[in-house]
């Protein structure tokens, strides 16, 4: 056998193998579940005591001269694993109801915010369907037709800062505990730059916080919480991602 023939021949096996590695990496970055998806849920919990457990998101103007800053203790509910790609929190298309809640909210530190989903969801895409790279997985925000997210604070009037469908990303996913008790944590660093920015919109009388008419930037600056699978009736499942 010539040397040019061997060489080809070393060249399309190498090929090969580098082809079968590319393939097994597509392959990764996704959502497990120790049963089928459609009887997996995820319960949500959060992630730990610590600062990164609190959910804070902070609204600027463009100019970065005026400021209001939303944090709430916790976010809980109930998530679908959708597929090996997606997981959906939110509302429920199946049941019509909302699954999740923000707990113990405050804005620039006074209590009385109240969140409303208005039938808006959260998917959070992972492997083909999003980034890789940790922290640059995608949230999709999904609402109906003429519906957003809102965040409404009475006082010292009524408020309301609209966030509304959109796809951003600063995502990321880690797998904790042993099997066959693993949970993922999600975190949320959407730090309002690029990709990473929020477009909102006001109601009733924002002037106390920012004035109106302005280009708005939301950053979520920390947000983790943990992803537990469960089944319908509350026994726990093996949960990952990898």
């Amino acid at each position: 056998m010539s040397h040019k023939l061997k060489a080809l021949l070393a060249t399309a096996l190498a090929l090969t193998a580098f082809g079968a590695l590319a393939g097994s990496a597509q392959a990764a970055d996704e959502f497990h579940c120790s049963v089928a998806f459609a009887e997996c849920r995820g319960k949500l919990s959060t992630d730990g005591t610590g600062t990164t457990a609190h959910q804070v998101f902070i609204v600027e103007n463009a100019a970065k001269t005026e400021s209001v800053s939303f944090t709430c203790g916790s976010l809980r509910g109930t998530a679908e694993f959708v597929s090996a790609t997606d997981i959906s929190l939110g509302w429920s298309t199946a049941t019509g109801e909302d699954r999740t809640a923000y707990d113990e909210c405050k804005v620039n530190g006074s209590p009385g915010m109240v969140w409303h989903m208005n039938g808006c969801s959260y998917t959070f895409t992972g492997g083909a369907g999003g980034r890789t790279e940790p922290g640059t997985a995608q949230i999709h925000i999904l609402c109906p037709t003429g519906q957003t997210i809102e965040t409404t604070f009475p006082s010292p009037s009524t408020c309301v800062f609209r966030i509304g469908a959109q796809t951003l990303d600063g995502i990321g996913y880690h797998t904790i505990g042993t099997t066959p008790n693993r949970e993922i944590t999600v975190s949320m660093t959407i730090n309002g730059a690029g990709e990473r920015r929020f477009f909102l919109t006001t109601g009733g009388n924002c002037e106390a916080f920012i004035k109106p008419g302005q280009e708005l930037i939301g950053t979520y600056t920390t947000g983790n919480f943990l992803i537990t699978g469960q089944t319908s009736a509350g026994a726990m499942l093996d949960a990952w991602f990898e």
